[in-house]
């Protein structure tokens, strides 16, 4: 069972992706955090194979996110999104953390699922 976190600030987003998700993988477990610091305590206790991270949220954000969950859980893949950051401005975010991906929120409903399945190694159906 793959577990996938879903973290942004905004519900309708979480619920769009969660959609999303479960529509094109039943059987992937999903869970949500609406900030950076729900998203660290969920990792401490869950340990979710990937995190969809939203870059800009009030609070602690993704990239301070991004560092402690990488220290909690170094195996947990992360894929950054965001409508503020552009592929080129995100890509050196991403490189800066290593951490795993980047999609722009607009592009989600078409390359979200294929970028989790490549980071976790896992052949397109």
């Amino acid at each position: 069972m793959v577990r996938v976190l879903i973290v942004d600030d905004q519900k309708f987003v979480r619920d769009a992706l969660l959609s999303l998700l479960a529509a094109r993988e039943p059987y992937w477990e999903l869970l949500e955090a609406a900030n950076g610091h729900e998203a660290v305590d969920l990792v401490r206790k869950i340990t979710p194979e990937v995190v969809v991270l939203d870059i800009v949220m009030d609070g602690m954000g993704g990239v301070g996110a991004a560092c402690e969950i990488q220290a909690i859980a170094p195996e947990t893949k992360i894929v950054f999104i965001s409508t503020h950051y552009t592929a080129g401005e995100a890509s050196l975010i991403t490189r800066f953390l290593g951490a795993g991906a980047f999609v722009q929120k607009a592009e989600t409903g078409r390359l979200l699922i294929p970028t989790i399945k490549r980071l976790l190694g896992v052949c397109r159906r």
